[in-house]
C-alpha cells in the first residue's frame, strides 16, 4: 500500500522554540505534535534544507549553488547587501530583515559598480537580492550567507587562488559604502547602513531528484528549485493528502510582530488538521522541520504512545 508522508518546513520557529520562556505560548496542537515526535537536532538553514530536498545527496560544501540554479547561460554569483557590525575585534554579518528600498538599492549598486567593472555587472533582482554576472570563472570558494548570518565573518571568508583579489575588492566596497551619502542618511534616520556586500552562490547544481507528489509554498528559491526539476508547485496545499511524498513550506514566522496570534491561527488551520490526520493514520509520517534548530518526526504509532 502506498505511503503518505508530509514534510512541513516552518521558518522563523527556531527563535520561538529555542527560548524556554516561550514554551507556555506554544498552541495546543503544535505542542502535541512536538511532544509526541522524535526530535533530531539539526541546525541546517532554510536555503540548504530546500536544496537538499531536490538533490539525491545532501550538499555539504560551505556554499550553495544558487547562481547556477538561476543561470540561463551567464556565470552568476550572489553579491547581497548586508550590514557588518564591529564587535570588539570581529565583524558580525547581518542581512536578514534589512529594509532597503528599490531606489536605495539602485543607488548603492551604481556607487560600487565601477569597482566591479573588470569582473562583471552587478544586478538587482530585489532590493535585498543582488547578483553579479561574471566575465570569467574565478578560483574561489565562498560561504552561503545564511551560514554567516549573525556570526563573525572570520571563519567564512573566501578561499582559493583568487582569495587575495576578492578580499581586496570586498574591502574597497566597504570603504566606498562607508562614504556613501545614502548610508549617512540611513544612519541619521536610525537605520542600519548597507556597508558591505557578501559574495556567495558559486558551484554547479544538476538535480535529478523528482520526489514530490505535491509542493506548496511561496518563496522564490522553492519556485526555482521546482522549475529546475519540473515539479509542480501550488501556493495552497490540499487536504487530505494523497499517497506520496508532499512538501509544504509555511510563511516565515516574524517574531518581531504579534507571532503568538499568528501561531494560534496556524494551530487551527494547520496543526490541528495535521494532528487529526496523523491520529487517523491518514499520514504515515509527518516531518516538522525548523530551519536552524531541529526537526521532528511523528508517526501514528508515536502519536498514541503515553510516554
Amino acid at each position: 500500500m502506498a505511503r503518505t508522508e508530509l514534510t512541513l518546513i516552518m521558518p522563523g520557529m527556531a527563535a520561538v522554540l529555542s527560548q524556554d520562556i516561550n514554551k507556555a505560548t506554544i498552541p495546543t496542537y503544535l505542542a502535541k505534535l512536538l511532544n509526541k515526535a522524535k526530535r533530531y537536532d539539526k541546525a541546517t538553514g532554510l536555503n540548504r534544507i530546500l536544496f537538499n530536498h531536490f538533490n539525491d545527496s545532501p550538499l555539504t560544501g560551505r556554499d550553495l549553488p544558487i547562481g547556477n540554479l538561476r543561470s540561463t547561460g551567464e556565470l552568476i554569483i550572489k553579491a547581497d547587501p548586508c550590514y557588518l557590525h564591529a564587535d570588539r575585534d570581529r565583524l558580525l554579518l547581518f542581512a536578514e530583515g534589512l529594509t532597503v528600498t528599490e531606489q536605495e538599492s539602485a543607488e548603492l549598486i551604481e556607487e560600487i559598480q565601477p569597482l566591479l567593472s573588470e569582473l562583471g555587472e552587478l544586478q538587482q533582482v530585489t532590493p535585498t537580492d543582488w547578483q553579479l554576472a561574471l566575465k570569467q570563472t574565478p578560483d574561489i570558494q565562498f560561504s552561503a550567507i545564511e551560514e554567516v548570518e549573525g556570526r563573525s565573518v572570520d571563519n567564512y571568508l573566501p578561499m582559493g587562488q583568487d582569495r587575495k583579489q576578492w578580499l581586496s575588492l570586498w574591502n574597497e566596497i566597504q570603504m566606498q559604502l562607508y562614504q556613501s551619502d545614502l548610508n549617512q542618511h540611513r544612519i541619521a534616520s536610525q537605520q542600519h547602513p548597507i556597508n558591505s556586500v557578501w559574495f556567495w552562490g558559486m558551484g554547479t547544481f544538476n538535480p535529478t531528484l523528482k520526489r514530490w507528489a505535491s509542493i506548496s509554498g511561496e518563496l522564490p528559491l522553492l519556485a526555482e528549485l521546482s522549475a529546475k526539476t519540473q515539479s509542480l508547485i501550488k501556493t495552497e496545499p490540499t487536504l487530505p493528502w494523497s499517497p506520496g511524498d508532499h512538501l509544504w513550506l509555511l510563511e516565515a514566522l516574524d517574531t518581531e510582530s504579534n507571532w503568538q496570534t499568528k501561531l494560534q491561527a496556524l494551530d487551527k488551520t494547520v496543526f490541528e488538521p495535521l494532528w487529526k490526520q496523523v491520529s487517523k493514520a491518514k499520514i504515515d509520517q509527518l516531518v516538522l522541520q525548523i530551519p536552524g534548530f531541529a526537526e521532528y518526526h511523528i508517526t501514528p504509532s508515536r502519536r498514541w504512545r503515553f510516554w
